[in-house]
């Protein structure tokens, strides 16, 4: 009796830890949220997250419990962060991320954690250094060789390891993420463009890469379409995890939506368009617990890119439409959420008080991906002109008032106006605009104000590195964009100056946009 009062009293000790341990996570991902802003260097915390949840997979409690618990004291007094220095220039930075590198393994990652973590933030920040490096004009060279890839180096040692991650058992498997997400971040390895083979970082044989390839290809489920974490006592997969599906598909698919290997197609595509479409159709979470949300931008933006980059070719019209209202509420959600004002930028969790690189990065790559600033995208997801654009005609007058402005103003699907002196080449309605107009209070702002606003954050902000995002990757994606600052008004329709073009140019052409950036509405003044 007295062992069994000892073993009860004991178990009750060990399932409150558990309990209390396991109440951090949330305020984990809320301390990660404050640090980042504070300009910690936060790039191994999502891979230190999953380390945990990988101890607690193999049965590792102890390791897991005290892990969780060391690491929110350590966020929580921030004592052993690293801050990011104010760089006087891009050499000074380029310097303080390679001596981030770990001298025994290679690997940018602490190495008190597990072996799986190592390559998803050496990755980003091997990204990070590769832009920094053409910045600067010097030579990429790392410190270090990539010796942690020598313990998977070979098809079988490879296939045993992706087999061991891939497999999880019933705890993992209550958990948002698993080892599964560093099965996906390998898969890169096997394209010739990736940074590790391009650079010649390290080199892995043509056997490997076919092995890695036809791993994923025997492992995709035929029921769904995805890949994902499978249960290690019945092999099933355990859930549609959109997430790593979204990165698996590009190594299988190019952009165009064309096969990469012949003898690997990617199957299954139309469960594929359907499960992600029913995923990305559910609610934005109702509490403000941070690792839902963060879950929700992980889901939200894999989706949209599954969709709009790899699986439009062969999509019914029936499932465009229906992703395109998807997409516009997803719109909403992004610039009620996560825009500030004040700053220009996007957070990555809502309602903060400062915009982050994971939080601007995202919303941009989202915006390239219905095509929002990428004419020629834009034009192959909705369709051109003829698709799109509703010819209001051509109206002669001396001069313009408020009311000439009504078949555009009161039409519901129209979030912005932008003006034109001189009509715009089809289909390319980012030049040469003189202003932009919002005939009714909106959340999502015209691309021509907010590209603009996001170029100034960038150039200004201290931050050079988020979770995943760096300061680089964001600014190639900007400067790519042609669009330059013009006047925006709000309140009224801005009669002077649009008489002056008028009057200047003989003519005036005016666009109606609605919340994707899509020109639906044309109205032509001319002077008699």
């Amino acid at each position: 009796m007295t062992t069994l009062a000892i073993t009860g009293s004991t178990l009750l000790v060990v399932l409150s830890i558990w309990v209390q341990s396991f109440s951090l996570i949330p305020d984990l991902f809320r301390l990660n949220k404050e640090c980042q802003e504070e300009g910690y260097y936060m790039a191994e915390f999502e891979f230190k997250m999953l380390g945990f949840a990988y101890y607690l997979d193999k049965g590792e409690y102890v390791k897991a419990i005290t892990g969780l618990r060391k690491y929110h004291k350590q966020l929580k007094s921030r004592k052993g962060l690293i801050k990011l220095p104010k760089f006087s220039n891009k050499k000074e930075e380029m310097d303080f991320y390679l001596n981030l590198q770990n001298p025994k393994t290679g690997a940018f990652m602490d190495d008190s954690f597990p072996y799986c973590t190592y390559e998803g933030p050496t990755g980003n920040v091997l990204l990070h250094l590769e832009a920094l490096a053409k910045e600067t004009g010097v030579p990429f060279k790392l410190k270090y060789p990539l010796k942690f890839f020598d313990k998977i180096n070979t098809p079988e040692k490879l296939t045993a390891y992706l087999d061991d991650l891939a497999n999880i058992g019933w705890l993992a498997a209550k958990l948002p993420e698993s080892s599964f997400h560093m099965v996906r971040d390998l898969i890169s390895y096997s394209r010739d463009e990736d940074i590790v083979n391009r650079l010649h970082l390290y080199t892995f044989s043509p056997e490997w890469k076919r092995a890695m390839i036809k791993w994923f290809y025997k492992n995709q489920d035929p029921q769904t379409g995805y890949w994902g974490p499978r249960s290690r006592s019945s092999g099933k997969l355990l859930k549609l995890d959109l997430h790593n599906t979204g990165s698996i598909v590009k190594s299988f698919i190019d952009k165009e939506g064309n096969d990469i290997y012949p003898s690997f197609p990617l199957r299954y595509k139309d469960k594929m368009f359907e499960n992600t479409l029913k995923i990305i159709s559910e609610p934005p979470p109702k509490d403000d617990d941070l690792n839902d949300w963060h879950a929700y931008n992980l889901r939200m933006g894999k989706g949209v890119m599954l969709l709009t980059r790899y699986l439009w070719k062969d999509a019914s019209r029936e499932d465009k439409a229906k992703a395109r209202k998807t997409f516009e509420k997803f719109a909403k959600i992004r610039f009620e959420q996560y825009y500030l004002q004040s700053e220009g930028a996007f957070s990555y969790y809502p309602k903060s008080q400062h915009a982050t690189l994971d939080g601007t990065g995202s919303a941009l790559g989202n915006l390239q991906d219905i095509g929002a600033f990428l004419p020629e995208k834009q034009k192959r997801l909705w369709g051109g002109v003829a698709e799109n654009v509703m010819d209001l005609g051509c109206v002669t007058l001396s001069r313009l008032t408020e009311k000439d402005f009504d078949s555009l103003t009161t039409r519901k699907e129209i979030n912005s106006l932008r003006f034109f002196a001189v009509a715009p080449d089809s289909g390319n309605f980012l030049e040469n605009a003189k202003g932009v107009f919002y005939p009714r209070p909106t959340i999502v702002l015209d691309v021509m104000e907010l590209i603009p606003k996001v170029k100034t954050w960038i150039d200004t902000t201290s931050q050079s590195m988020g979770n995943w995002i760096s300061r680089e990757e964001t600014v190639s994606e900007l400067v790519a964009t042609k669009i330059e600052p013009i006047p925006v008004f709000k309140s009224e329709i801005p009669l002077e100056l649009l008489n002056e073009i008028l009057l200047e140019n003989k003519r005036l052409t005016v666009l109606g946009f609605d919340v994707l950036q899509i020109a639906r509405f044309k109205q032509t003044f001319i002077l008699p």
